[in-house]
């Protein structure tokens, strides 16, 4: 079953700014998607909920990609971008934890589980709308930081 691949307003925004191997690493991974569902991403994020329903794909280098699955079939990108523990502001993981509500990581140890359930299943998210809101509104933050 092919699965439906979504952009957040983030995402495509993100998307646009790529170039080169890092434009051709994310067309590639979004065909992969679309043929594979959930297992063409990486992991499974560990943590409360929506963090435990986040999956994650290594496109390049630092390079990363956050999925969720609104339904069987139905993916949404939230947003990518390099993870850099050292540049908490251009950090992926920072920018999703925000998204969640989180003032921080989650804690307690990383397990990495795969992205899949055990019999193959997508981690669903029914709440999607919440998570691509936000991410919506992160985009409208950062262009009043860039304009202020």
């Amino acid at each position: 079953m092919r699965t439906e691949v979504y952009l957040s307003v983030l995402a495509e925004k993100q998307a646009e700014a790529l170039r080169g191997a890092d434009l051709r690493a994310f067309v590639a991974f979004v065909g992969d998607l679309e043929a594979r569902g959930c297992a063409a991403l990486g992991y499974r994020l560990t943590g409360e909920f929506p963090v435990n329903r986040l999956c994650v794909k290594h496109l390049r280098g630092a390079m990363r990609v956050v999925v969720a699955f609104e339904g069987a079939g139905r993916s949404w990108v939230l947003m990518m971008g390099p993870h850099d523990e050292r540049d908490r502001t251009h950090d992926v993981y920072a920018s999703l934890w925000g998204v969640c509500g989180l003032d921080a990581p989650p804690v307690g140890e990383r397990t990495k589980p795969a992205c899949c359930d055990g019999d193959g299943a997508e981690p669903n998210l029914p709440e999607i709308d919440d998570l691509t809101a936000r991410c919506r509104d992160l985009v409208k933050t950062r262009r009043r930081k860039r304009a202020g």
